[in-house]
């Protein structure tokens, strides 16, 4: 099969990148490699979160989405730092990002390889990211990370908003850890003004 976005992604797990404007392919490619990568996403994500296919879709939004605002917010980061003629990174995302298929293969190892595996795989992707970034831009490779580290908060905020919504509509229900995480937050943002209102006093 002769797919440019396969071969693309198997290139840059070899470290061979392309100037960006080479990472351009038809809406369908891109599209079905978002819906994969949902569906990674999904398979990786709490048990509990619902019905498989309300999880998948969930899962599937947030990649597409994250991954259109991540390409327009580096769009701008790039032009920022007086780079012309700076093409949609939609296809550059999606191959660096292929290696994140991968992931469910760790499922067949201990509980405690399989984290490492998981996060080593998705430390490979960003380096590959930001590899081909900074490759075709011309940019140091620190300085497509500061760009990353900076939407990280944008992808933070995204995520939160989707499950707000997601669970609000009964698509999926909230993992536990994050629900713990959350009250915990809350009850820390009350105590606060308690104790500021105390040491007024």
């Amino acid at each position: 099969m002769n797919l440019p976005l396969i071969n693309d992604a198997l290139a840059m797990l070899r470290l061979q990148f392309q100037p960006l404007a080479h990472y351009q392919y038809p809406t369908r490619h891109l599209a079905m490699a978002l819906l994969l990568l949902g569906v990674v996403a999904a398979a990786s994500a709490p048990a509990g979160m619902g019905e498989p296919l309300n999880v998948i879709l969930f899962f599937t939004v947030y990649v597409t989405l994250e991954t259109l605002l991540y390409g327009r917010f580096m769009q701008w980061w790039l032009r920022r730092a007086s780079v012309a003629d700076v093409p949609s990174l939609t296809g550059t995302i999606v191959a660096a990002s292929a290696i994140q298929l991968l992931d469910p293969l760790s499922s067949w190892l201990p509980d405690d390889v399989a984290s490492v595996a998981s996060m080593t795989i998705g430390m490979i992707g960003l380096w590959l990211l930001v590899s081909a970034l900074s490759f075709g831009s011309g940019l140091t490779k620190l300085r497509i990370l500061l760009g990353t580290l900076m939407f990280a908060p944008v992808a933070l905020f995204l995520s939160f908003v989707l499950m707000n919504g997601a669970t609000g509509l009964g698509l999926v229900t909230m993992p536990e850890e994050l629900q713990r995480a959350l009250q915990q937050a809350e009850q820390q943002a009350d105590a606060k003004p308690a104790d500021d209102s105390a040491q007024v006093q």
